[in-house]
């Protein structure tokens, strides 16, 4: 079984009463590191786990305007979140190690002042670059800001960092797969270079490069996939000469273990899926069931992410001791990849999936439930057009016509817009499956002391799906739909039961009036 919080706390204690620090703890011990994305759902988990696990110097986190709020209250609120609770407890003093760095990764030099980039050229130590956009229809122009050019600048300041230890840079394990079906823990050939990209869309209007991105992205699905592609090639090229590395993560989902099992705070892939199902909105979805479903749960993203940036270190010290005889050639030194994937060592289908969400849906139903979870996977489009209607587009337009009938307003038709936006976007996902090669992944595994993989652990194969999605649902419940308690499951039950008196009384509604048509439909021809 994997090591769950309380495991990691009981090794930390022990280590600390012992007076010793793990070899990945070792490393970050005294250092300065310089998080990017702290805010988003994976970085958030990052800055968590360094700052429980580890006894930093500082980290300075990126932070910028959003939704009116500056960015000064934008860091305030961010430590309000529970994720926080378990850190708070075990290191009170976490604001004295924190620091802001006011910037946007979508403008010029991410907007970081020149205060702040001499600070950071002269303190830092490791580099951890999460930030990114994730929305997979964003246009091209700020994709290519945040995705490629935040990633371009970021590389340049690198190289006056005199400090430097580590820079991992978090691209995703979908950045290929639009050209090939196996991929490999090496760097492919982009669609275009980063410079060629920036040249193109900054000579154009919005407008138009809305109108040319099909023609640009050709086999590639969405401007993330594309943007992450190009960056991945700036990692090569830009990062010559530093200890730089790069890992790709799959579909990113709520915590298994840390520091609370089942957090999670957006809709994203999978996540949104179950959501939906989950209160009865989503019953059809196009999806192959035998396609596997490739994910995998964020905290241990973020333990790979950490080890990574250990591991790329130890690398570029070895390169420096043993090429060219001892003398240092900077630009033969090959940026690492790891591949993080859940397939090769714990696969999981999309039937799967669905069938182990609903079992442990079912039993603790969430208030809001609209209908009983049924969701059918097709991989035929046609079929999934008509399922649509009859399952999504008629009801919500029949209900949405009784609202305006009482005087309420209508909701329903809206919802499934969104709805069916979002699940066209990720179509594309779970229709087909990739094979990923990780010996590097597996091979930084073996290569952790037995404290360090009980700290730090990212081994998906000791993962149980069916304890992890007994804990997922529960996450959702409580942390997207706000329904933190489970004294409302008797209730809860007693209504999915009246749902299904009424899903069934619908059915055989629909059934005697397809055979009254067919009786009539009889007589009238005999």
């Amino acid at each position: 079984m994997p090591a769950t919080a309380m495991d990691m706390t009981v090794v930390q204690s022990e280590a600390m009463a012992e007076n010793r620090q793990s070899e990945i703890q070792s490393f970050y011990n005294d250092a300065t590191v310089f998080l990017t994305g702290a805010t988003g759902f994976l970085g958030t988990m990052i800055l968590e786990k360094l700052m429980r696990t580890c006894s930093i110097k500082r980290i300075y986190i990126l932070i910028r305007e959003k939704k009116g709020k500056t960015p000064e209250e934008r860091f305030k609120d961010l430590f309000n979140n529970s994720v926080f609770e378990l850190m708070k407890k075990q290191t009170p003093n976490y604001l004295e190690k924190i620091s802001a760095v006011i910037g946007d990764c979508g403008l010029p030099e991410m907007g970081i002042g020149e205060q702040y980039q001499e600070i950071l050229k002269n303190e830092v130590n490791v580099i951890i670059h999460s930030a990114a956009t994730v929305r997979f229809d964003e246009h091209l122009r700020l994709a290519m800001n945040i995705n490629v050019v935040g990633l371009q600048y970021l590389l340049k300041m690198c190289k006056d960092m005199k400090n430097l230890k580590s820079f991992v840079h978090i691209s995703t394990a979908y950045s290929q797969c639009s050209i090939r079906k196996e991929i490999d823990e090496v760097f492919y050939e982009p669609p275009l270079t980063g410079d060629q990209l920036v040249q193109i869309v900054n000579n154009l209007d919005d407008e138009y490069i809305k109108i040319l991105t099909p023609s640009l992205l050709k086999e590639f699905p969405n401007t993330y996939t594309f943007t992450k592609a190009i960056a991945e090639s700036e990692v090569l090229t830009m990062g010559k000469g530093l200890p730089v590395g790069m890992i790709r993560p799959s579909m990113i989902i709520g915590t298994e273990s840390e520091p609370v099992p089942g957090w999670i705070n957006n809709y994203y892939g999978p996540t949104g899926i179950t959501a939906a199902a989950g209160i009865g909105l989503l019953r059809v979805m196009l999806a192959d069931p035998n396609a596997i479903a490739e994910i995998i749960p964020g905290d241990f993203v973020s333990n790979a992410v950490l080890s990574c940036a250990w591991d790329i270190h130890n690398k570029w010290i070895e390169h420096k001791k043993t090429v060219n005889g001892n003398v240092f050639d900077r630009d033969s030194y090959t940026p690492s990849i790891y591949n993080l994937v859940s397939s090769n060592m714990n696969q999981l289908k999309w039937r799967e999936f669905v069938s182990i969400n609903k079992c442990h849906g079912t039993k603790i139903p969430i208030d809001k439930m609209i209908w009983p979870i049924m969701l059918k996977l097709t991989p035929n489009k046609y079929l999934y057009t008509v399922l649509c209607f009859l399952l999504h587009t008629l009801p919500a337009y029949v209900l949405d016509s009784l609202a305006k009938l009482v005087g309420k307003r209508p909701r329903l038709m809206k919802e499934y817009e969104k709805l069916h936006k979002y699940t066209d976007i990720l179509k594309y996902f779970a229709l087909n499956s990739w094979k990923w090669n990780e010996p590097n992944t597996q091979a930084l595994i073996s290569r952790m002391s037995k404290e360090d993989r009980t700290l730090f652990n990212f081994d998906i194969s000791l993962i149980s799906w069916d304890d992890y999605f007994f804990n997922s649902v529960r996450g959702i419940r409580k942390y997207i739909f706000r329904e933190e308690s489970l004294d409302t499951v008797p209730q809860g039950l007693k209504h999915v039961k009246r749902l299904y008196m009424i899903y069934y009384t619908l059915i055989a509604f629909l059934v005697a009036f397809a055979l009254l048509i067919i009786y009539l439909l009889f007589l009238l021809f005999n």
